[in-house]
Formats: C-alpha cells, structure tokens, sequence
C-alpha cells in the first residue's frame, strides 16, 4: 500500500486544507494517510520540563484533530500518527523517505511576510527526498489545470511525468510552460548580443524546446487535452502568473552543489515564496 504523509503543524486554516487536500488524494489512490507532528528540538533545548510536556499535548491534540478532519474527508480512510521530536526538517526527511507524497500546510503565500510555518514548509520541501506539496489556504475549487514548468532538463522531465500523471487522474489539462529570458539568454555571461542572436530566433528555439520535452508525454498520455505556454520572461513570473488560475502547479527542483539535498532551485523556490495554490516540488 502506498503512503501519503501531512506535516501537522499547530491548528490553523493552511494545516486543516492540507490535511484535506492530503486525504482526498489517498483516499482516490488507496494510500493510508500518515498524520505527523513534530516537537522542535529547540524547545526541550530550553531545559523547561513544562513547556515541553505543555507542547507535547499540544500535538496530541493537533494529530488528535487532524484525524477527525482526515476521517471526515474521507470515510474509510486508513489513518495513522507520529508525534516526534526533534529538527521537523531532519525528522520528516526520516520518516517519509518510503512515502509516494509529503504534504505540508503553508500560509506564506502571494509575497506576504513568511510566518514559521511558511519558513518551515520551504525547509522541509528543500531537505525531502519524496515529492512535496505545499497547501496554502486558498479555494482552488473553480480552478481547472495542472500546471507544469518544462526546461529540458532531467529534473524537468520528472516534473513532467508527474504532473501529467496527475492532470490525467483529475481529469485535468496539462498546462506546459516554458519560459526563457533574454536578458540571461544573449547577456554578457554568454558573450552574446541581442543583434547577434534575434529575439524570434530565441522564441523558435524555446518553442522547439516545449515540443521535444512533451513528446514522450504526448505518447504516454494520448488522450490528455495538453496546452502549451511558452513565455519570454522571468520563469518565477510565469509560473505563478498560471498557477493563480490552476488548481495544481509542479515544479522541479534545481538544488545543486554539495548541499543540493537541504537546497531549493531558485524557481522552485520562488514560486514557493509567492504560492498562488497546491505546489509540488520534484526532486
């Protein structure tokens, strides 16, 4: 059976629509639903014996509601908790590494001041080994589309799988976007100037870029309605720009260097800094 874990952070509006979002989804795919709170170490780092036992019934009362919540959603639902302590960043990677999706509540969304929460869902979705979705709490009932950015790259083409597996399970468009900027395009780095590479000759070869990256999705998925963006602009920008009308947007994430496991890409973390809804990060 698969699994999908939900990081219950304290009771609040972004934790109980992720809960939601999280059993409506393994109760569609016949996954069990794995509730988990953890303890920040920090706080038994205080030495204060009461503040921790006070914060331990908090959680057991959180994992407590967000089971009724879960059980609500979705009746029959199989749903099991964790009440753990320690680093949530460290604690979640442990946990999930056998899961299909780790799911997180955020309410740092459209450019607002990040709350803990918020900082905390960009930690967790950074050091995660599994997909991470981010819920805001925002109604994305009257929205239609998976949306998707597309590069070329291998982590791209995962991103790629994965959203079109999940428009076709919604019943969805898939909505592909590929941006390219020309000021990093034809900028100095690369030696090249805007009269020496047009602008239309860019766009015909990002063009070209979308079309091979979607081949083998086009293949997979014959009967996928599939609709296609491509953007001269900021990648963040375009991205969010389509995710305020979808009810779902993917992303890969572009962490490199020796700390690539603890770091986000620079678009997947800024549509995580600016979440207009659902947003999952693939490794």
């Amino acid at each position: 059976m698969g699994e999908i874990a939900v990081g219950v952070s304290t009771a609040g509006p972004a934790t109980d629509r992720a809960v939601r979002w999280a059993a409506e989804r393994a109760a569609g795919q016949g996954h069990r639903l794995r509730l988990v709170h953890v303890v920040d170490s920090a706080i038994e780092a205080t030495g204060d014996a009461e503040l921790l036992l006070a914060a331990q019934s908090r959680a057991r009362d959180c994992l407590a509601s967000a089971r009724t919540t879960a059980e609500t959603q979705s009746p029959g639902l199989e749903v099991v908790t964790d009440l753990e302590q320690g680093n949530p960043a460290e604690v979640f990677e442990r946990l999930t590494r056998g899961s299909d999706l780790l799911v997180v509540g955020s309410d740092w969304h459209g450019g607002k001041r990040p709350s803990r929460r918020g900082v905390n869902s960009l930690r967790i979705a950074a050091s995660s080994s599994v997909p991470v979705a981010v819920i805001p709490d925002i109604d994305t009932a009257a929205r239609r589309g998976v949306v998707v950015g597309v590069d070329g790259s291998e982590v791209s083409d995962r991103a790629l799988v994965f959203a079109a597996a999940e428009a076709e399970r919604i019943g969805e468009p898939l909505i592909a976007v590929h941006a390219w900027d020309i000021a990093v395009m034809v900028g100095g780095e690369y030696g090249y100037g805007v009269a020496m590479v047009g602008a239309d000759a860019l766009g015909s070869a990002a063009e070209e870029v979308l079309d091979d990256s979607l081949a083998a999705t086009v293949a997979a998925h014959p009967g996928l309605e599939i609709e296609r963006r491509v953007v001269a602009g900021d990648p963040v920008a375009a991205l969010v720009d389509e995710a305020a009308n979808a009810s779902l947007l993917v992303v890969g994430s572009h962490g490199r260097g020796a700390l690539a496991r603890f770091l986000l890409g620079s678009v997947s973390h800024g549509v995580l800094a600016h979440l207009e809804g659902p947003t999952i990060v693939v490794r």
